[in-house]
């Protein structure tokens, strides 16, 4: 089956970044037929210079115009270009893991009913001193118009996205909801009757900054509320549930610096108090995972699932990682050269 990539890119978009997520395309183990480009607005020399740069290694078709629109006018302009069965999403700062697309293909051609396809996500950020956090998040497998998980938030990773050409077309990206387009799409998806699926495991690096921070605003968490609130109702009519969609709204209204130690320690912290009988101290233990080999430290469940938190050995930063356990093989720590020459 073939697919395209779709991506917008704005003036504000770092070029490092771009370069960083179309490297990432070309490194992938199944290429894309296209990836089209939407230039949403005019650009700076150095965003441009990058696009030039790639367009003689991919096949990238660069389509824009020159007044900034917003990202689901951009979407729904590029989806126009898109000529393949299926088409997959990803923002101009996200990574993809190496074999994400013929992961993704794979489910469509065992199962030609499906439509919508998503995937989990590695979740990091980098500070000044070179720390780097990360963090593996999951979604459903499978989420109806009637269930109950689309109280705690998303049922997919927009990001991750690969569906058919033909029902995004149709359907399209709303350009009056301004913010949360992904979340307005899901649930006409949803409200349609079509089912949505996604990967048990991460396929796609997703970039944590300062800016993301910025962008869990008041404005947008009131808008993300509304669209949940309203949704939910049309498709379960009233539930006690609905409080959490609200509890989530209130926490939005934080300072950004406040939303960002939440993010990187109150978080983790509330994790802990929650499963404080559950947590299993690791010793001498490690393991091997992309090239890299760590040291685990605690043992947790999250959501039902059982996680490993570690920290990277063969790195001068302190590199803290948290995985499903099921991804990866722990060895006792007399086993670590095995391990180190092997990699």
């Amino acid at each position: 089956m073939t697919f395209t990539v779709l991506q917008s890119v704005y003036k504000k978009d770092n070029p490092k970044y771009l370069s960083e997520s179309l490297q990432s395309i070309a490194e992938n183990t199944l290429l894309p037929s296209s990836i089209v480009l939407v230039k949403d607005g005019a650009l700076t020399t150095e965003l441009e210079s990058v696009i030039s740069e790639w367009q003689k290694k991919l096949p990238l078709k660069v389509v824009g115009y020159e007044k900034n629109q917003g990202l689901a006018h951009a979407l729904n302009y590029g989806l126009q270009f898109v000529e393949t069965e299926l088409v997959a999403r990803m923002d101009s700062d996200d990574i993809c893991f190496p074999e994400r697309f013929e992961k993704q293909i794979a489910q469509f051609e065992v199962n030609p009913m499906l439509e919508v396809l998503g995937g989990g996500i590695e979740e990091f950020y980098i500070e000044e001193n070179g720390t780097e956090f990360r963090k593996v998040r999951l979604y459903p497998k499978w989420t109806l118009a009637n269930s109950k998980t689309l109280y705690r938030g998303t049922p997919i990773a927009h990001p991750t996205l690969m569906m058919k050409t033909e029902i995004l077309k149709k359907i399209k990206y709303s350009e009056t909801t301004k913010c949360n387009e992904d979340i307005d799409l899901w649930f006409r998806l949803l409200a349609s009757g079509i089912k949505i699926k996604t990967l048990q495991e991460p396929v796609l690096h997703f970039r944590i900054t300062d800016g993301t921070f910025n962008r869990r605003s008041a404005k947008k968490a009131l808008n993300e509320f509304l669209i949940y609130s309203k949704n939910l109702h049309k498709l379960n009519g009233i539930s006690v549930l609905q409080i959490i969609p609200f509890v989530r709204l209130i926490s939005r209204f934080f300072p950004r610096n406040l939303n960002k130690k939440l993010y990187l320690s109150q978080k983790r912290q509330k994790l802990f108090k929650e499963n404080l009988m559950k947590i299993i101290s690791l010793k001498n233990q490690v393991f091997s995972k992309d090239g890299h080999i760590y040291e685990a430290l605690i043992q947790f469940e999250e959501n039902g699932i059982q996680m490993i938190k570690a920290v990277q050995l063969d790195s001068k930063s302190k590199v803290i990682v948290e995985v499903p356990l099921e991804q990866i093989q722990l060895y006792k720590t007399t086993d670590a050269c095995e391990l180190s020459f092997n990699k």
